[in-house]
């Protein structure tokens, strides 16, 4: 099996090519993404993508949207607990 992604960015054309695309008598299935995850883990990110989230990660920072590190490890830790002290729930 292999995948084609394909992306087309106004909806109108999108939704004429899916339907031309699942007439193909070779084609297994087909179907629309409704919204586009960029962050997806089955793939890696593309150079643009991933200057994006630099931007986007720096941009939260100097707007002072973060968590200092100490409160991160703090709140990972109790998390950590958390999950543990349930896993044998």
């Amino acid at each position: 099996m292999h995948k084609v992604i394909v992306t087309i960015e106004d909806a109108a054309n999108a939704d004429l090519f899916l339907k031309m695309v699942k007439q193909l008598e070779f084609v297994d299935s087909a179907e629309m993404e409704e919204e586009y995850d960029w962050l997806n883990p089955k793939r890696p990110a593309t150079d643009e993508e991933s200057e994006q989230m630099i931007r986007e990660a720096e941009e939260d920072y100097e707007a002072g949207r973060y968590v200092p590190i100490e409160d991160a490890k703090k709140q990972t830790i109790d998390e950590i607990e958390k999950w543990l002290k349930n896993r044998g729930k």
